[in-house]
């Protein structure tokens, strides 16, 4: 009951409605900016006045107005640039000395874009001049075909897109789920130590029930947060598909491939909200302590997992997807991709709920050490004699 009662203390300590009323209004109003702002910016952007000298047609380029103009009317056209016209395009030589030749003012962001285009259209016109059969202008101008033969065909629920989108959104997830608990467990132990509230709570509870507590609170606060950004996300993948007049987006897993995703998520929070836990309360002085850079080690996971989606298939990531400090972030990923077979699920979930469980117990001995000292931190020693070797604390 007071792992509870701290639980509690701890996500409302943390969870405000007005907070939450006024973050969720203002993430509305970015997503709605976001989608507003091309089409608000195409047309607030004026078209540059490009003049193409020379009696042949003119590219299409978005952002550009393309005039044919008379080659006797060059010197005036030359003398308006920077005025009436932006740019000036003339074709020199004939045959195989033709040469396309761009004048402007001043170099400018917006030529690179114009360069490029004028670079594809001309060679289009250099191959359409070429003595070719339409065979051998359309083997230049196309990239071949390669034939795809699948052993295993590919489930219908598992498109590329589909994946590729699932898995950036969890990342995203887990590094906002990290992060928060990460803020909240630091600035929350190390106030209690420097406010010395420590001694008045050991006479009430546990140190094993106030990490548990703190661990469960601020895990439950970070699924809060993680859930709200998750269901925004899909919110918006579903109004810009709406916009566009394209199908609804669905999610391409399964039921047990989302089901599992959720459960190595909130194991996975609960270690790594332990570690911070722990770690947290052996520094005494946040603001000069050099052991804070620890607290990050939690995110090198998601980095690892994210570093092993392009190759799903590859030893990495059944090796990541299966270590128990990594598998949390692994896992989801890789299942999101290809198939695992059923053994290596059982061994990941087996190791860990394992590694939680001897995490906990280990961070509960640090978390003991640490938030009886005041005016000094353990040693690297004590830590690693703590946290890896059970003993009595007196």
């Amino acid at each position: 009951m007071n792992v509870w009662n701290i639980a509690l203390f701890e996500f409302k300590r943390y969870f405000k409605w007005k907070q939450e009323i006024i973050s969720i209004v203002l993430m509305f109003a970015g997503i709605c900016f976001s989608m507003v702002w091309p089409h608000l910016k195409a047309a607030l952007d004026k078209d540059y006045q490009v003049a193409v000298m020379g009696d042949f047609a003119p590219p299409k380029l978005s952002g550009f107005q393309f005039s044919v103009v008379s080659p006797s009317t060059k010197a005036e056209v030359l003398k308006n640039i920077g005025e009436t016209w932006h740019a000036v395009i003339e074709i020199e030589g004939k045959g195989e000395q033709e040469r396309l030749q761009l004048t402007v003012k001043e170099k400018a962001s917006w030529q690179a874009k114009l360069k490029t285009s004028l670079q594809n259209w001309q060679q289009e016109r250099q191959i359409a001049s070429l003595p070719l059969t339409d065979l051998q202008r359309k083997q230049i101008t196309e990239l071949p075909d390669i034939k795809t033969v699948m052993l295993k065909p590919e489930k219908d629920d598992k498109n590329e897109k589909g994946r590729t989108l699932v898995s950036g959104a969890l990342l995203f997830l887990l590094t906002i789920g990290i992060f928060s608990g990460f803020g909240y467990l630091f600035t929350g132990i190390t106030s209690e130590k420097q406010n010395r509230v420590t001694e008045q709570l050991l006479t009430l509870i546990t140190p094993a029930q106030w990490i548990e507590g703190k661990i469960l609170g601020i895990s439950l606060f970070c699924f809060k947060t993680m859930f709200s950004y998750g269901l925004l996300f899909f919110l918006f993948i579903q109004g810009v598909a709406v916009i566009s007049d394209k199908p609804e987006v669905s999610l391409p897993i399964g039921a047990f491939e989302l089901l599992t995703t959720i459960l190595f998520v909130i194991l996975g929070m609960l270690l790594v909200n332990s570690f911070m836990a722990a770690f947290a309360a052996t520094i005494d002085d946040p603001n000069h302590s050099s052991r804070s850079i620890m607290m990050f080690l939690p995110a090198i996971p998601v980095g690892l997992a994210y570093s092993g989606i392009d190759n799903a298939e590859g030893m990495m990531m059944q090796v990541l997807s299966i270590f128990p400090l990594t598998s949390f972030a692994a896992m989801p990923l890789r299942m999101a991709h290809t198939d695992v077979p059923m053994w290596q699920w059982f061994l990941s979930v087996t190791l860990l709920v394992a590694c939680l469980w001897w995490f906990k117990s280990a961070a509960t001995r640090v978390f003991t050490m640490g938030i009886r000292m005041y005016g000094k931190e353990p040693s690297w020693k004590q830590l690693a004699e703590t946290f890896f070797f059970p003993v009595k604390h007196h």
